[in-house]
């Protein structure tokens, strides 16, 4: 048998919706269960050639993606629940963490959520947290630069991933 024969692969609606509940019973492991979702989609997207045309290939990725945004959801819950004492605790590490976990938009709307939680003092401090730890980032990435306007935060040993973080999180409590 050749590498490059392919075999024929053939699946109902049924069938995927069944391994998709399956799938997301059977592990516990939120971001896996995400992971293989969104690959499942993707090969199927790739594969179906001519039958991407149909009824049935439009109901198994309109499945799959209905299954893909329930653990979307499930993640940013998971997140918000990690957010909320990293932000009370201004731990510029794990809000680095919670960050690169997730796309722009999705930390912002973890924000958004996590935020509206706060009593306005724990807001304002949060602000003036954000605005000194960035401050002094930049200063010292600055001054490591050597040039006016050149910033150097390795240089400065600053973690580049906390400053993103922390900035995503000064504009976010900015207001406009």
């Amino acid at each position: 048998m050749s590498v490059d024969e392919p075999i024929s692969l053939h699946v109902s609606v049924h069938q995927i919706e069944q391994f998709c509940s399956e799938l997301c019973q059977g592990s516990a492991n939120t971001s896996r269960k995400h992971a293989a979702l969104i690959a499942l989609e993707g090969f199927i997207t790739r594969h179906a050639t001519t039958d991407k045309y149909t009824d049935t290939y439009s109901r198994i990725i309109t499945a799959i993606q209905q299954y893909a945004e329930q653990t979307r959801l499930e993640l940013l819950n998971e997140y918000a629940d990690q957010l909320e004492p990293a932000l009370l605790n201004k731990e510029p590490r794990e809000l680095a963490r919670i960050h690169r976990s997730v796309s722009r938009n999705g930390f912002d709307q973890l924000l958004e959520q996590v935020i509206t939680r706060f009593t306005p003092e724990q807001q304002n401090a949060l602000k003036q947290w954000a605005n000194d730890w960035s401050d002094h980032a930049e200063k010292q990435a600055r001054l490591a630069g050597g040039y006016p306007d050149a910033l150097n935060f390795k240089a400065a040993n600053i973690s580049l991933e906390e400053y993103r973080a922390i900035t995503e999180l000064k504009r976010r409590l900015t207001p406009l």
